[in-house]
């Protein structure tokens, strides 16, 4: 209390002497107070509070003088978020990275230098990420990346494919993780041979993610990695990445079977921490709960209970809601194996309410394969079931123990187990009403699913548009833009089930003008053509209505790219019908008809372009059983005539 209080009235009368002051002398006792800031951060000498201090002195200090001195701040705003720096918290940082951007946006454009403007947003990019945000990461990435295209130093590009393959694997999805990866590995050989100043942290960032990536998959690999990061120790003055290697080195142990070697290292790390008054961070947490694991596995229940409770306590303190419900997980666990059901049960179920309040963020860092099936709606639906069976099974496992207890009471005293009973079937139909609640929050979960399915094809749309922009060939844009629209077709399709009660089924004449008119705005085509939908309101199941969406998708960007050469405007009409038939049918003829009043198409004439839209359309006509033609009519119609069982 009493460093706290010196610490107040000392920023308060440097603020107040710095209004007597030239900016001159400003600026050098701010770089000062960075300076001290940043040798707080460094072993043995570390502390926390007094990097924030110094480092939040100095801001002021720039801030209240006058003229306010924009590139200075921005250059300590870049220390103040970066992570290597262990300032203030994500939550801090994620408020302060806006503010200076803001500063640097305001260094006149001759005078800005683009390497600091991407360390900024580079840091933000990455806040971004590690808070669950990868939409606005995303942004800030791509952003960032636009300042350096045209810089070729080589240090320059090595920094760029370090902060790639960081930001690629953290992204967190499969595919991205191993486009991280390469990155990182070129990374690593780059720095292994340089002599920059960064070389040492950026190695140990390569080490530490290239260790964690195959610590499952290759242990080989991660003992390969976590050797280099030890042999790196001596050079490193940061705590956390010392406090990192001791924590892991325990995993990799415990792994191997080797419980008293990985409970050294484990300890070793907790002690480390509440040295340096570090106990709110993620590693504290796990280091408790591997020692919890080590004890469980030696059947010292009791000191696994204290640990795991500790591990919970910490992650509660800092709000970090997964590993929160992670760490529940396993009290009920260790519980159950001691056979007190009565509390696993208490355990379990806060467990799943904790779970169930982080399942949306859970399924927007997971959902990138199911939505490329098209079957993210029966897998949710599955794992409901699920959750649902194994809460059924907990229930029922302690009810039927109960139940055991209750007969053999009632073999020695009816009256009495009677009454027990009783106050049983009150509690299970409780649970009953619990029960119903949950699967009427699964109904409610779908709607937010189709929501997130759409937000993550427009995540592909900008990695699409992302990778365009960074190719020359036309021919390959063009391709990409096609992708693109493909991708939009089908998250049209997502909007509307999240926007409609109907959770199967699309609206099909709402649809096809959306599509046409995005179709339209991408090619910049809308003050030029027209496109028009005369039909009645006809509603299709969702896998039929992407097929059909794909085909009117590809048949109007033909249209759009080459049936008005040479032409001023153009019309492009859509339609889809069913056909009449006096016999009662199970199955329904539809035909959709797509034409427009172009030059029309040469018979016989080969397909322009890359000619996969042409496949495409063949295969999802295959996949209906439809069948397709194409005449010249005052331009060119295209019909396609097919069967379908379930029309609303």
């Amino acid at each position: 209390m009493k460093i706290s209080f010196f610490f107040f009235l000392f920023f308060l009368f440097t603020t107040t002497f710095a209004q007597n002051l030239s900016p001159e002398q400003v600026a050098d006792l701010s770089e000062t107070y960075r300076e001290k800031a940043l040798w707080f951060r460094e072993m043995p000498h570390f502390n926390r509070d007094s990097t924030v201090f110094y480092l939040d002195t100095a801001a002021a200090l720039l801030h209240n003088s006058r003229p306010i001195q924009y590139e200075r701040l921005a250059n300590l705003y870049r220390d103040i978020t970066d992570r290597a720096n262990r300032s203030h918290n994500f939550i801090v940082v994620d408020s302060l990275a806006p503010i200076g951007w803001s500063y640097y946006e305001k260094i006149p454009d001759d005078q800005k230098d683009n390497i600091l403007g991407y360390n900024l947003l580079i840091n933000w990019a990455l806040i971004k990420i590690i808070r669950g945000e990868p939409k606005p990461g995303l942004e800030l990435f791509v952003k960032a990346l636009d300042l350096l295209k045209d810089d070729k130093r080589p240090e320059i590009q090595l920094k760029i494919l370090k902060d790639k393959g960081r930001f690629y694997y953290q992204y967190g999805l499969a595919e991205e993780e191993e486009i991280g990866i390469q990155y990182l590995k070129e990374s690593m050989i780059g720095y292994q041979k340089s002599d920059y100043p960064e070389k040492y942290e950026s190695l140990v960032i390569a080490y530490k993610l290239l260790s964690y990536h195959f610590e499952n998959s290759n242990p080989d690999s991660t003992d390969y990695y976590m050797n280099r990061l030890k042999e790196l120790l001596p050079q490193i003055t940061n705590p956390f990445h010392h406090t990192w290697y001791y924590y892991s080195m325990g995993n990799n142990l415990i792994k191997r079977n080797k419980s008293d070697e990985a409970q050294s290292y484990l300890l070793k790390t907790i002690r480390l921490l509440e040295e340096y008054n570090l106990t709110t961070i993620d590693v504290y947490q796990f280091a408790h709960s591997s020692l919890g694991d080590i004890a469980k596995e030696e059947g010292r229940y009791d000191d696994a209970i204290d640990y795991y409770q500790k591990a919970k306590n910490s992650s509660i303190e800092i709000n970090t809601k997964s590993n929160t419900a992670y760490f529940i997980s396993k009290l009920y666990s260790v519980y159950e194996q001691m056979g007190d059901f009565k509390k696993a049960l208490e355990h379990y179920i806060e467990y799943s309410e904790a779970d169930n309040i982080i399942e949306v963020e859970r399924n927007e860092r997971s959902l990138r394969e199911s939505e490329l099936q098209l079957n993210l709606v029966q897998q949710e639906k599955a794992l409901a079931v699920k959750k649902q069976q194994q809460y059924i099974y907990i229930v029922v496992l302690f009810l039927g123990t109960f139940m055991l207890g209750l007969l053999y009471r009632n073999y020695r005293l009816k009256q009495k187990s009677n009454q027990k009973l009783e106050v049983l079937n009150e509690e299970l139909a409780h649970k009953n009403d619990l029960l119903d609640k949950r699967n009427a929050e699964y109904e409610l979960l779908l709607k937010e699913i189709h929501h997130r399915v759409k937000n993550n094809l427009e995540i592909v749309s900008s990695l699409l548009e992302l990778q365009s922009s960074q190719i020359q060939d036309p021919s390959v844009q063009a391709a990409m833009l096609s992708s693109q629209n493909r991708v939009h077709s089908m998250g049209i399709i997502h909007q509307k089930l999240y926007q409609g009660e109907n959770l199967a089924s699309i609206e099909m004449r709402d649809y096809f003008i959306n599509l046409g008119e995005n179709i339209l705005d991408s090619f910049n085509a809308s003050g030029k053509i027209k496109v028009e939908c005369n039909m009645s309101k006809l509603i299709l199941d969702v896998d039929t209505a992407i097929s059909i969406g794909l085909i009117t998708n590809e048949l109007i960007t033909n249209s759009v790219k080459y049936a008005f050469e040479g032409k001023d405007s153009g019309t492009i009409k859509i339609s889809l019908s069913s056909i009449a038939n006096e016999e009662e049918k199970k199955e329904v003829e539809l035909k959709l008809i797509v034409t427009d009043d172009g030059i029309g198409k040469v018979a016989d004439q080969p397909s322009k372009g890359t000619g996969f839209g042409t496949q495409l359309i063949a295969l999802l006509t295959r996949q209906l059983d439809g069948e397709l033609t194409y005449e010249n009519n005052n331009g060119t119609v295209v019909s396609l005539l097919f069967k379908k069982a379930n029309i609303a």
